[in-house]
C-alpha cells in the first residue's frame, strides 16, 4: 500500500518541482500539492488505513505552523524540510506536533524513505539527533509516571532502540526480526505504557532509563 503524499509549499514552482521529483518514487502516491494551511483544512481527510504524509516546504517553518497542521490533520505524518539539523529548532517542531524533519541537503532516496516512515508515524530524524531531541523534550516536559504493566525482555529491547531514534526497519535488522513483528511488539508496548505514539513511548523510555541520558 503506497504512502499518500500531500505537498505543502507557498511557491508554485516548489510545489511542481516536488511533485515531479516524487511522483516516480516507489511506494509513494502524490495526491495533492497545496499552498497554505487553509487549503489543508479544506482537504478531505483520508481513511487511517492508508498512511499519509504532509511534506512541508517553508523557508523557516515556525512551531505554530506545526500546531495548526497537527490540529487540521491529526492522523497524518508531518515531515518538515529544514535547512540544517539544529537541535533547538527540531525540538520546537516536535513539541508542536511534527513527526520529523529532513535536511535540504539529504538525498532524494533519504527523502523518499522519510516520507514513508512519517506516514507510518515513525519519528523521522538521524538517530543521533533523535536521541538528543528526545532527551531535551523529556527534561523540559512532565512525562507520565503512572503505574504501567511490566514489559517483556524483548519489549524492553525494542523500547531502548526506539528511544535511540531507530526506525522499525532499523530495529528489525538489529534484533533479527521482521518489521511486522516489531510493529506487533510496539502495539503491545504502547498499550502497556498507556501511550498513543512512538514519540510518547520514546519520551517515557528516556524518562525511565531506557534511552540515552545525555
Amino acid at each position: 500500500m503506497p504512502t499518500r503524499l500531500v505537498i505543502l509549499a507557498p511557491a508554485n514552482l516548489h510545489r511542481e518541482a516536488w511533485r515531479a521529483l516524487l511522483s516516480g518514487q516507489p511506494d509513494i502516491s502524490v495526491v495533492a500539492a497545496i499552498a497554505d494551511v487553509s487549503a489543508a483544512a479544506s482537504f478531505p481527510l483520508f481513511s487511517q488505513s492508508q498512511p499519509t504524509t504532509l511534506l512541508i516546504d517553508f523557508p523557516a517553518p515556525p512551531p505554530d505552523l506545526a500546531r495548526q497542521l497537527r490540529a487540521t490533520a491529526p492522523g497524518w505524518g508531518l515531515l518538515f524540510l529544514v535547512p540544517s539539523y539544529d537541535l533547538a529548532d527540531i525540538v520546537s517542531l516536535l513539541q508542536a506536533g511534527a513527526t520529523g524533519c529532513i535536511s535540504r541537503d539529504d538525498s532524494v532516496g533519504d527523502l523518499a524513505r522519510a516520507i514513508i516512515a512519517a506516514g507510518r508515524g515513525e519519528l523521522v530524524l538521524p538517530s543521533a539527533i533523535a536521541a538528543q531531541a528526545l532527551v531535551a523534550i523529556a527534561r523540559g516536559e512532565g512525562v507520565d509516571d503512572a503505574q504501567t504493566e511490566a514489559l517483556s525482555e524483548r519489549e524492553a529491547e525494542i523500547l531502548r532502540l526506539l528511544a535511540q531514534g531507530l526506525t522499525n526497519k532499523d530495529i528489525a535488522q538489529t534484533l533479527i526480526l521482521s518489521v511486522r513483528t516489531v510493529e506487533a511488539h510496539l502495539r503491545n508496548i504502547f498499550a502497556k505504557l498507556g501511550v498513543r505514539s512512538r514519540t510518547e513511548a520514546a519520551l517515557w523510555a528516556v524518562k525511565h532509563g531506557y534511552g540515552p541520558q545525555e
